[in-house]
């Protein structure tokens, strides 16, 4: 059966027409939308400025009742409503009514932590309210980028051959780059705890060598997980610059710890004994069994730096020193082969860091405390 030519345009234009009807309605309802917000900002501007002539005029109880109505009816900008509530607690100021100035001020400031205070345009008793407040970042991340020295410091050297110097020192790769995160918690101004969480490797090389026949090279890489813990103390020697001193103590994780060793020695070698030319080596074998995984750090150190707002920005330098050994001699019959067949021993070593570099951090909570009555 074939379909009516008829019909089908028929249906073709009534959905055409209902298409164009919804299209009509969304933009009618668009425009609506788009007139009702621009009376609303029209007429909120026209209450603020309403205020700011009642206020000037003298009119403190039209100003703020003009303004109480107006904050909790309208969405003001950032700007407009910091200009509300200090213009609203002068308000109150001025008439007397010094509990809802100073419930205003509170709101103000722990909505505006780093409200400017410019006392010669106030009242004196809206200054002498703002000054009873003590504001200070409270809470803060951050992100450091240092460079890392690193040494490692021979504690006690140990011997498996006579006639051999274990005691050589170790021969450092000497520094990195690095990133990592760290927090604070400032519990009073000018005085916070902190953590940082850090992530680093580290390369060494130990040569043992008697001449003309025995060469001994050992190489490890390690990786660390750290966690200093410290005070820190700031002092401001100007507007928005700032000095700190710290000093702490944390936890030096050793998670990692790949070694490879290499011997060359000749029949005529006579600190061995052996009677056959041998070329001997072992690489990338675990030598976590033979650590210490957990030891300790002490820390010290300085910056200088500069807020912006929620912003600071700091050149830090810092000592990490080593409390305790991360290797452990004693273990060494767990992996035979280095005693028996290369005559290798650790030495008792822990690591010292000194860190030069940069943090950036961010206020997330500012503390808003009233400090006098």
């Amino acid at each position: 059966m074939r379909d009516n030519p008829v019909n089908n345009n028929c249906g073709m234009k009534k959905l055409f027409l209902i298409l164009a009807m919804l299209s009509n309605a969304l933009i009618l309802s668009a425009q609506q939308d788009s007139i009702i917000t621009r009376l609303d900002s029209d007429f909120c501007l026209e209450r603020m400025t309403e205020a700011e002539s009642a206020y000037q005029g003298g009119d403190f109880y039209e100003c703020s009742g003009i303004l109480e109505r107006a904050l909790n009816s309208c969405s003001y900008s950032r700007n407009q409503k910091l200009h509300a509530l200090e213009m609203l607690a002068k308000s109150y100021v001025e008439t007397n009514e010094m509990d809802k100035a100073e419930s205003t001020v509170n709101l103000l400031l722990k909505n505006y932590p780093h409200y400017e205070l410019k006392e010669a345009q106030n009242p004196e008793m809206f200054n002498r309210l703002v000054n009873k407040y003590q504001i200070h970042p409270k809470f803060i991340i951050g992100v450091k980028n240092t460079g890392d020295f690193l040494k490692h410091k021979t504690m006690k050297a140990y011997s498996v051959l006579d006639g051999l110097d274990y005691s050589e020192p170790f021969s450092d790769k000497g520094y990195f780059f690095t990133y990592y995160g760290c927090a604070e918690y400032e519990f009073i101004k000018g005085l916070s705890i902190n953590i940082d969480g850090m992530f680093f490797y580290s390369t060494y090389n130990r040569y043992i060598w008697k001449d003309p026949s025995f060469v001994l090279i050992y190489w490890e890489t390690d990786r660390f997980i750290e966690f200093p813990l410290y005070l820190k103390k700031y002092f401001y020697p100007g507007k928005n610059f700032l000095l700190y001193a710290s000093a702490g103590y944390g936890p030096f994780y050793n998670y990692y710890a790949k070694g490879n060793v290499s011997l060359v020695y000749t029949k005529e070698d006579v600190i061995t004994g052996k009677d056959a030319d041998f070329d001997g080596y072992k690489y990338n074998f675990d030598m976590l069994d033979l650590k210490n995984k957990l030891t300790w750090q002490w820390n010290a150190g300085a910056g200088i730096g500069y807020s912006l707002k929620n912003l600071r920005f700091f050149v830090d330098v810092r000592y990490l020193g080593g409390i305790g050994s991360m290797t452990a001699p004693e273990k060494s019959d767990q992996l035979p082969f280095l005693k028996n067949d290369f005559f290798y021993i650790d030495q008792k070593m822990k690591i010292n860091q000194l860190e030069v570099g940069a943090t950036i951090s961010y206020a997330i909570f500012n503390s808003v405390k009233r400090i006098r009555k």
